[in-house]
């Protein structure tokens, strides 16, 4: 089964997955970043009004395979 690191960046924070973790295919592995993302979207959301999150895919060579990212923002009007 293929190994995967997701390293999370969300400019205030990054962390750099040096352990992995197997994933039947690139789509499993796409959607568990979706996860990710969503999982701390949901947590840090809350605490502040604008938020950019970036999940970077690397294979079991470290290459970069893909980028996931979420932007959430609230603007007062008034």
């Amino acid at each position: 089964m293929p190994h995967y690191f997701f390293d999370i960046n969300d400019h205030d924070l990054s962390h750099r997955d040096e352990e992995g973790s197997e994933w039947p295919n690139r789509d499993a592995a796409r959607a568990h970043a979706m996860r990710i993302l969503a999982d701390i979207a949901r947590d840090e959301a809350r605490r502040q009004d604008r938020l950019h999150l970036f999940v970077t895919i690397r294979d079991q060579h470290r290459t970069v395979l893909a980028i996931a990212s979420l932007a959430v923002a609230c603007t007062w009007l008034d």
